[in-house]
């Protein structure tokens, strides 16, 4: 599977059997908005649940950095996926998913990383 390649690179090869421990272990990484983002089906709402309280802002951070990114660069993921990305809004207003570049400034390296993960994955 190609999405193994990405957590070869970015996570170590760990294995996501138990999502909690696997975020708690890359919470702090940085890149964990990137596993959210290429794996909008699994139960991100019932991890975030999990999660103790100094956690859950980070991890709010985290997923809504994964949800700009699906949402402001829709017309590349589809084009190195060939499909969309739809991720969930679970923690900001609607208004959100109309105008996401009014809600988040991306840094350059993120940009990049992004680009390089789509072109790993597809």
């Amino acid at each position: 599977m190609k999405r193994g390649i990405l957590r070869k690179i970015y996570f170590q090869n760990a294995e996501d059997g138990n999502l909690e421990e696997f975020t708690v272990k890359f919470l702090q990484s940085g890149l964990l908005w990137i596993y959210i983002a290429l794996n909008p089906k699994k139960q991100w709402n019932v991890v975030f649940k999990k999660l103790g309280r100094k956690n859950r802002l980070l991890f709010t951070r985290e997923y809504n950095k994964a949800f700009f990114f699906t949402k402001t660069y829709r017309e590349l993921t589809r084009l190195f996926l060939g499909k969309e990305i739809a991720l969930k809004n679970l923690f900001l207003p609607l208004t959100a998913e109309t105008y996401p570049d009014n809600f988040i400034k991306f840094n350059r390296s993120d940009d990049l990383r992004w680009k390089e993960a789509l072109e790993l994955v597809s």
